[in-house]
């Protein structure tokens, strides 16, 4: 066996060898940079942002769903039960409450006819509660949100005319009436001892019946500072009669016949598409362990001058608050109350799609022991304390309290967020301080002793 033959290499030759091995590493590392590019450009709709500080985890990739299929897949994953809205009477401590008084309708051959009813899972509710002076804000709500609307209405004595009247001038004179039957579902409640003056038949009727002639509605009338109204500093009329938030909160949200409900305020306006975008979210497997846990989506809330324009997408609104025409909300009464974990995370999440994921998770604890936030979740959590009015504020302490001791995640969404109607309040507007300091004292004496016995106490959970 012959060993091979090694012939040495003259100068030249090994100065050309080299220059190619410098030649062919230099094109693969190229090749692969290249490559590396082009796969994270054309990665399956992902949510692309264009601010990504070292600390925000990126968002997983989506699979954008069509109709059909986000349905299949909400209605896999959410595995819920639908239901019919129908009318009844109940009564709920000492209110009577007419339930779905009003319901989604639209016309058939000339007979008004019960829009299909929604399956639980493929749409959001969004649930809240006034009185008529605040109906003036359906169409705008409605709008941007353009899904089932649950609307608890206030309507002691001679108001409920006024409240009937009010839904007939949305459904039968609005331009956007159209919104009005599509979406809105209306639940009337009043005192027991100030009950309707006419038979609750009469009611139902009425509210069907086409308006000929169009007056100016009440609800845009000038407010009569010698009626008790909810935009004033209290409601308090010679009855000593308070506005029963909590009551309306749980009767709008426990009316919905969604999975998902977004109990907010009724002139909190959601971004548009927040329901689309919120779902696909929901649909995408790397979010269901959110779902195997007591946890709520939270929107961070801001205000802007009564002269502004509500922003609809988040660059605008992020604009608006650099140019200080936006603040948070509340920033000049209570900041710490409703500013969102993460909330510097999240102002430099700016998305190019419409996709939605959440930028940060928090307990109530700690700097959030005392944060009221406002979040898309189900007919689970904790309801309302019903004892406590609007007019002495910490009307949502309680239920923070055991959503705290259950140890709730509360996930802040990157791509929604909540406006208040044009007009920032001031702390002068805001302060009621008799009311504030009588209900302070019945929630730290009273409901507090109660929770403790009912769910227990925690050193970190406050009140």
């Amino acid at each position: 066996m012959s060993l091979p033959v090694y012939t040495r290499l003259e100068d030249g030759q090994k100065s050309h060898r080299s220059y190619l091995s410098t030649l062919i590493l230099l094109s693969i590392t190229v090749a692969f940079v290249l490559f590396c590019a082009i796969g994270f450009l054309t990665t399956t709709r992902p949510g692309k942002y264009l601010l990504q500080p070292p600390y925000y985890q990126p968002q997983p990739e989506y699979v954008w769903l069509n109709q059909s299929k986000l349905m299949q897949q909400l209605k896999f994953v959410l595995n819920c039960h639908s239901t019919e809205a129908s009318f009844r009477i109940e009564q709920r401590g000492k209110y009577w409450v007419l339930e779905n008084i009003l319901t989604p309708s639209e016309m058939q051959i000339g007979i008004r006819q019960p829009r299909r009813p929604v399956q639980c899972y493929e749409t959001i509710t969004y649930t809240t509660h006034g009185d008529y002076r605040f109906l003036d804000n359906i169409v705008p709500l409605l709008e941007r949100w353009d899904g089932p609307l649950s609307l608890a209405l206030y309507a002691p004595g001679h108001e409920i005319e006024r409240a009937i009247d009010g839904l007939r001038w949305l459904m039968f004179c609005h331009r956007q009436s159209y919104l009005v039957e599509e979406w809105l579902s209306v639940h009337l409640y009043f005192d027991s001892d100030r009950m309707p003056p006419m038979p609750i038949q009469y009611y139902r009727d009425r509210v069907y019946q086409p308006i000929d002639d169009c007056p100016r509605p009440y609800f845009e009338d000038p407010v009569d500072p010698t009626q008790p109204s909810l935009r004033q500093a209290g409601y308090n009329d010679s009855s000593d009669h308070i506005y029963p938030v909590n009551v309306g909160r749980n009767i709008a949200r426990e009316a919905a016949t969604t999975h998902f409900v977004l109990a907010s305020d009724i002139e909190l306006y959601p971004n548009p598409d927040f329901i689309e975008m919120f779902l696909q979210m929901i649909a995408q497997s790397a979010y269901w362990h959110t779902l195997a846990e007591p946890s709520v989506y939270v929107l961070p809330i801001f205000e802007v001058p009564e002269t502004a324009t509500v922003p609809e997408k988040k660059f605008e609104l992020l604009q608006m608050l650099n140019e200080g025409e936006a603040i948070k909300f509340h920033e000049k009464i209570c900041e710490r109350c409703h500013t969102v974990p993460g909330y510097e995370s999240w102002l430099k999440v700016i998305k190019q799609d419409d996709t939605m994921g959440i930028v940060a998770s928090a307990s109530r604890t700690g700097p959030f022991a005392l944060w009221e936030p406002i979040f898309v979740g189900t007919k689970r959590e904790p309801l309302y304390d019903e004892r406590l009015s609007w007019e002495g504020k910490f009307d949502k302490m309680s239920q923070g309290y055991i959503m705290c001791v259950q140890d709730y995640k509360f996930y802040v969404l990157d791509n929604g967020f909540l406006v208040h109607k044009p007009g920032i309040k001031s702390v002068s507007e805001a302060a009621r301080p008799e009311l504030e300091q009588k209900q302070r004292k019945f929630v730290e004496e009273v409901i507090f002793e109660e929770l403790k016995i009912l769910y227990g106490e925690s050193d970190q959970c406050e009140l």
